[in-house]
């Protein structure tokens, strides 16, 4: 996937680095990373043999949180990092628009508090969004637990840098009950930690995410079609199902995978699944699933 990297001057908040891939003209397939990563976390994902043909009628812009680029410069002191709704509601339409990718019918993929971010970005710009695949998403503001774990982590990472400690909770956020079972993907996170996140920077989004504002009451304002998604190993299940109970049903389904990452531990299904919600919105309906590919191909060698 050929991507080109752009700088985008925001209004209040600065450079915004945004890495866009495919025809400007087509319609947009936006990306928001979660804490302790930043658009690469999406590439073995989109670069998936199932995804290919999906991605070729989107063009692609993958929005990087401000500060969480490899081996960002450390934020000036004075920065105002944006909060979770301005990064949904002023960022990501400035991006947009500075891009010239078309601002209709906009297609996203968030995980954690990318997924978030995306949701206050389709209850701002309802008419804007077509439809949000969102994994490990929680609408709740953090609870008591959370929120001293994230705390913890945020003036850890202020004082001494990467650490242990920090380490240990992004690593229980991002692969949850499975972690012993994927210790090869746990060290390449590990390396991508301490090698290329700047732990300044990392510290304000952790912040940011530690004070989100609950909107759970305004999910069923949400006009766009919602795909939830979470891993049945995942630290993040029980979000997901009280944010997914809080939905218009008739603009939303729910579904879980195997595994704790679960673009890692179940990337076919999760391409085939999101295949057929971007069909469900009237979208790529030329392309066909490997899996019913090979199944029609046997069936026809068999006759």
């Amino acid at each position: 996937m050929e991507e080109t990297k752009e700088i985008v001057k925001t209004d209040k908040f600065g450079d915004v680095t945004v890495f866009v891939a495919g025809d400007r003209k087509l319609r947009a397939f936006l990306t928001v990373h979660d804490i302790g990563q930043n658009h690469k976390s999406f590439h073995r994902f989109l670069l998936h043999e199932d995804m290919k043909a999906i991605l070729s009628k989107f063009c692609i812009v993958q929005i990087t949180v401000p500060g969480q680029e490899d081996e960002a410069e450390t934020l000036p002191n004075d920065y105002k990092f944006p909060t979770m709704q301005e990064m949904g509601t002023e960022v990501i339409p400035q991006v947009l628009a500075s891009l010239g990718c078309k601002t209709k019918d906009v297609v996203g993929l968030g995980v954690g508090a990318g997924a978030n971010i995306l949701c206050r970005y389709a209850m701002f710009s309802a008419y804007d969004v077509l439809g949000l695949c969102l994994l490990e998403c929680s609408a709740e503001s953090a609870g008591f637990l959370e929120w001293g774990q994230e705390k913890i982590t945020s003036l850890q990472l202020n004082m001494k840098g990467m650490n242990p400690t920090s380490e240990s909770y992004l690593i229980w956020h991002h692969y949850g009950n499975a972690k012993h079972q994927k210790l090869k993907e746990v060290h390449a996170f590990h390396d991508n930690l301490y090698k290329t996140m700047n732990p300044h920077n990392l510290a304000c989004f952790v912040e940011t995410y530690m004070a989100r504002t609950n909107f759970v009451d305004k999910l069923k304002t949400m006009k766009c079609r919602v795909l939830m998604v979470t891993g049945s190993r995942s630290a993040h299940v029980k979000d997901v199902e009280r944010t997914y109970s809080a939905m218009d049903r008739q603009n939303s389904e729910i579904l879980k995978l195997d595994g704790g990452d679960v673009m890692e531990d179940n990337p076919e299904k999760l391409a085939e699944s999101m295949l057929f919600f971007l069909q469900g919105l009237g979208l790529v309906a030329s392309v066909v699933s490997r899996k019913m590919s090979r199944g029609s191909s046997l069936s026809r060698d068999s006759q």
